[in-house]
């Protein structure tokens, strides 16, 4: 198989919010998960088989990925995607490089 730089692949580990301390074990980390062919994320996300559903079919979740300003892990429910991943920390620390309007959203929603 020719190694290709954009189909990056890593085949799983453990995964730790440094937010809330969620722990669990992803099978995939990256932005194509070899097991669901039809899924390209924006981003390299920790990704996990969807216990609930059918073998073979391809249905993930994502646990969450890595801050893009501090680099730590974090999961979907304490950050937000807004082009690239941010902790609530970092994205409360740099509120002011974020549009109003998004600003104004998350606030609204907690």
């Amino acid at each position: 198989m020719e190694n290709n730089k954009d189909d990056k692949r890593d085949v799983g580990g453990n995964f730790e919010c440094s937010s809330c301390k969620l722990y669990e074990k992803f099978d995939y980390k990256g932005t194509k998960p070899p097991f669901a062919r039809n899924i390209l994320f924006l981003e390299d996300c920790y990704v996990m088989k969807d216990p609930f559903s059918l073998p073979n079919r391809g249905e993930v979740l994502v646990i969450g990925g890595d801050c893009s300003i501090c680099n730590k892990q974090i999961c979907s429910n304490c950050s937000i995607f807004y082009a690239k991943r941010f902790c609530n920390e970092c994205l409360t620390n740099n509120v002011d490089k974020f549009p109003v309007q998004l600003i104004t959203k998350i606030i609204n929603t907690n």
